[in-house]
């Protein structure tokens, strides 16, 4: 059923699509960090932004409490989905909550899928250093801590997840791996 309304009305990036929920209803599916700042990038924008979490929420402090004191937002602590709505774009989500079976409908024209970032770096753990959250330490020319391996993308402790930025550090490591390759001899 995503898969229909993918890149129409149902979107996984609030930094790019924002603005294409001006003047209407949202609902953010997530709890964590990414959601609660799709949730602002939302109040600047939409009508009215609905969180919807299987979660209690827990982002950081003080973003929550932006988005808990907006009066644009409405927050579903314990729900999940259960269908998206519409023809050829998102017209509504039902939502159960999971403590009471309570189903509720919102009335909205847009979905933002916020569920936040797990890096996959399973394959890399006892190798490489990794941070707290998981994501391969690099430097600034995308060098990891062992010698001649080198790792981009959202995999990486670079901030802002975007495919743009990963394909610049796309390049950027291979740029280096080649330097390291030249220098071999």
């Amino acid at each position: 059923m995503g898969k229909l309304f993918f890149s129409k009305s149902l979107t996984y990036c609030s930094t790019c699509d924002a603005p294409l929920f001006t003047d209407l209803d949202v609902a953010v599916m997530g709890g964590g960090n990414s959601a609660l700042e799709a949730v602002i990038d939302l109040m600047k924008v939409a009508r009215k932004v609905y969180m919807v979490s299987l979660t209690p929420l827990t982002g950081d402090e003080i973003i929550r409490d932006k988005v808990i004191s907006s009066p644009k937002v409405e927050i579903f602590i314990k729900y999940k989905a259960l269908l998206i709505e519409g023809e050829s774009t998102v017209e509504g989500i039902e939502i159960e909550s999971l403590e009471t079976g309570e189903r509720k409908k919102l009335d909205v024209q847009g979905i933002m899928v916020e569920i936040g970032l797990l890096p996959n770096s399973e394959l890399v753990l006892d190798t490489m250093e990794i941070n707290r959250i998981g994501e391969i330490v690099i430097d600034s020319r995308c060098r990891t801590g062992v010698s001649g391996i080198y790792a981009c993308g959202d995999v990486t402790d670079v901030p802002y997840k975007q495919v743009i930025v990963a394909a610049g550090e796309g390049a950027k490591a291979v740029l280096s791996a080649y330097d390291y390759i030249i220098k071999q001899r």
